[in-house]
This record gives structure tokens, sequence and C-alpha cells, in this order.
């Protein structure tokens, strides 16, 4: 017994390695692009390492967090962190809160055969091709395509006259996403009279622009009225930088086909032109649906608050963004990372009930065994997995409302035109007097 633990991979008799992937701000510093006043060291231990010390060692080991860095504007920085990951690093699983490209998750899943959780969604194709080496917090793209149209429907968000276009991308998380929506909404009765796909495999800044920005002109040929994105804001500034010069008119909804397209923090780096954008999603939004304050933390999010907090020289913002943000001369400090927190408070219990001889497939069986817990900001704060449920949000989504301050100046209830900050910010919305609404949460995968 003793032979069979010491082989297992990223296991010794005093540590559990595992590997974070984090945005690799040294690098992106030494190229002039400063981001944040953070190191990359300082990410993990704020973001991944004080989680893991709450917990404290496990069965008499350590957790050891080895650090991998992927350079945000190197398309090539993928490969090079799969192959840092599992190659230059033996670990027991790799995690990432967000950011890294799900196109290149299989190469730590699949090719490497290496466990891997995400705090974004993943796609059918990659989910049953990672058999048990893949885990998300958020919807898969199909998933949450399917549960948007629903939503349309129940509450007749889109008139049936209609005339629909949507900006679909070649990354397989948006394709997944844009062709489920595509499908859903024409089963539907919906008229979608256009699908721009953009190349986002090119990692080419200036294409992907081009490309955006020509989908406006294009559905305004065919007489669009009513456009969908499945990508993050900051891939389609250029489309509503064009809709706005233009004066386009044209009612905008969103959908969870890409990392950070509706989470609650990164759309204040997005363009205030897609100010009024609707999104329909299983991430929270920060703002309360009254447009007046920020919602209170759950109880699991104070938690996870007190642990982010514990780590910085300052602390977090309820309502801020993803990183510091700086205008005006005022620094407005970060919110909580959400998706750090309950991957930890999901991770250690497992491996910790998986006892002294661990190994992933234990620790994998007590992931799945959990029905019900916490999730920070994410579907009405609770989660699941289950032998066919290999994401955590449940089945519930909402709508958010894309606000844009044009105010540096705070009001009455410490807000920035409605914002927790003066950038861009989700606002959450009541539709026919209701919040959340269940999903099926089952389509072909």
């Amino acid at each position: 017994t003793r032979e069979a633990t010491r082989t297992v991979q990223g296991v010794t008799k005093k540590a559990i390695e595992i590997v974070v992937i984090v945005p690799d701000l040294d690098a992106l510093r030494a190229k002039g692009i400063s981001v944040s006043d953070q190191t990359t060291a300082d990410l993990v231990d704020q973001e991944w390492q004080g989680f893991v010390d709450a917990f404290g060692p496990i069965n008499g080991r350590e957790i050891v967090l080895k650090t991998v860095g992927w350079d945000p504007i190197d398309a090539t920085s993928f490969d090079k962190a799969c192959t840092a990951a599992t190659q230059d690093n033996k670990p027991f699983v790799v995690l990432n809160g967000t950011g890294f490209q799900m196109s290149s998750v299989g190469c730590i899943t699949v090719d490497n055969d290496t466990p891997f959780i995400s705090g974004d969604m993943a796609y059918g194709e990659l989910l049953k091709a990672s058999g048990k080496n893949l885990l998300t917090l958020g919807l898969p793209s199909e998933v949450a395509a399917t549960g948007a149209v629903e939503l349309i429907v129940e509450n007749e968000t889109v008139p049936k006259t209609a005339k629909i276009g949507i900006i679909s991308n070649n990354i397989p998380e948006v394709k997944a996403a844009g062709d489920t929506l595509e499908s859903e909404l024409t089963k539907n009765g919906f008229d979608v009279v256009s699908k721009v796909e953009v190349n986002g495999l090119a990692a080419d800044l200036g294409l992907l622009n081009r490309e955006t920005a020509a989908a406006a002109t294009t559905f305004q040929a065919v007489g669009v009225d009513t456009v969908f994105n499945t990508q993050s804001f900051t891939q389609t500034g250029s489309f509503f930088s064009e809709v706005k010069k233009n004066n386009l008119g044209f009612k905008v909804f969103a959908i969870d086909g890409q990392a950070n397209t509706c989470t609650p923090v990164s759309v204040m780096r997005g363009p205030s032109s897609g100010a009024g954008t609707t999104c329909i999603t299983a991430w929270d939004a920060r703002v309360a649906t009254t447009g007046d304050s920020i919602k209170p933390d759950s109880a699991f999010e104070a938690k996870c608050r007190e642990q982010f907090d514990g780590t910085r020289p300052l602390p977090s913002l309820p309502g801020g963004g993803n990183g510091i943000f700086e205008t005006g001369g005022v620094k407005y400090q970060q919110e909580l990372v959400s998706s750090e927190c309950t991957i930890v408070n999901l991770l250690l219990p497992a491996i910790k009930k998986a006892g002294k001889n661990v190994t992933w497939e234990k620790v994998y069986k007590n992931l799945l065994a959990t029905k019900s817990g916490p999730a920070a900001f994410l579907s009405e704060g609770k989660g699941s997995f289950g032998k066919n449920k290999l994401y955590y949000a449940n089945p519930v989504m909402h709508y958010t409302l894309l606000v844009a301050p044009t105010t540096k100046t705070a009001d009455a209830n410490g807000l920035y035109g409605g914002c927790g900050t003066p950038a861009p910010c989700w606002v959450s919305q009541e539709v026919n007097g209701q919040e959340w609404f269940p999903i099926s949460g089952k389509p072909k995968l």
C-alpha cells in the first residue's frame, strides 16, 4: 500500500503537488504592458495560496502549489503552459480559475492524461475526450446556449418577428455555443438570418477587430434587428464600436460561450459601447436588481473574502473588477476571486476524504458525490456534480444588464452610475417579478 501511494503522480509521503495556471503578469510587464501592480507570484499567493493555507495540511501532507504562467497576448504560450504543467511538473491535478484557452485544455487532459479543474466552461467534445480528467464550474457552452433559449421562450424575451444575427467564433467552445444557439432558436421558431463566425484561432487581434466590425455591417445589410454575442467582450469591442458609431440600434444579447463573457468582474475592461447588452447567464452580477446596491456576500462568499483579504495589503472591494482598476488617479481594489475559492473548497475536502492512500480516482469519485454545495457568484449560490454532470453550476440562469457609468463620482449609495467602480458592470435583472429561472441543463453533449 505504501508503495502504491508513492507511485501516484504528484503525491509523496509529505506533499501533494498541484499546478496552478495563471496569467504571467511578469511577462506582460516585460513587454511594457502593465495590467496590475501585482507580480505573477503575488497572483498565486493571493488568489490560490491563501485559500489552500486556510484549509491546512491534508492527512499529514502539505499542499504544494507550482506556478505555470501563460502570456495572454502570445497564442503560442498555451502549448508551452501545457508542457510546463504536465511534463516539466508531474502534478496530482492542474487548476485554473479563469481565462486559460479551453481549446488548449485537451493537451493537458487528453494528450498528457492529467486531471484539470477549471472555473470556466468546457464544451461537449472536450468533456467526452477528457473522460475523468476534466471538471468545470461553469455551464458547458451547449448547456448555456440551450438554457438561454429556454428562458427566451419562457419569458417571451425576443419576439418571433425578430431578425436574429449571431456573432460566433471558430474557437471550439465559442463555436459550440454559437451552433447550439442557432439550432435551438431555429427549432423554437425564430428567424436566424445571419451567423458570422470570426477567426479567433488565428490569434490576430487586428484580424479579429476587422471581422467583428464587419459583422455589424453584414447584419445591417440583411435586416438584423437582434444580435447574440457568444464570446468575451474584449474580443468584440470593434463590433460594439461600429454599432454605436453608425447608430445601428440592434437589441443585443449575450451568452457564455467563452471565459469571461458574462462573469461578474471581467466586463470592467470591456467596451462601454456594449452598454445595454442583456446577458442570459448562470453567473451572478454584483449589483442588485434594484440597481442601487452591491449584493451582500453569502456566508460562503464572506468566508472566501476573509481568507482572500488576509493575503492582500488592502481589502477587496465588493463590486470591484478583476484586478486593481485605476482612473483619474484613483485606484479601486479588485473584487474577490470567486472561482479559485470555490475550486479549493471543493477539491481539498475531496482529497481529505480520499484518505492517506490518495488517488485521483478516489478524489474524482468524491467530487462527483458533491450533490449540493456553496458556489461563489454562481448559480444563485449553489452547485453540484453528478455522474452525468461534470460541471458544478446548478442549472439555473438569470438576466443581467451591461451598464457603463458616465460619472467618476460616487452617489449616496457609493455607486458610480450604478456600478461599484467607474467602469462597466453587470446589473441583475428581474423578469416577470423573478430573478433566477431553472433550466433543463441536459442537452446532448
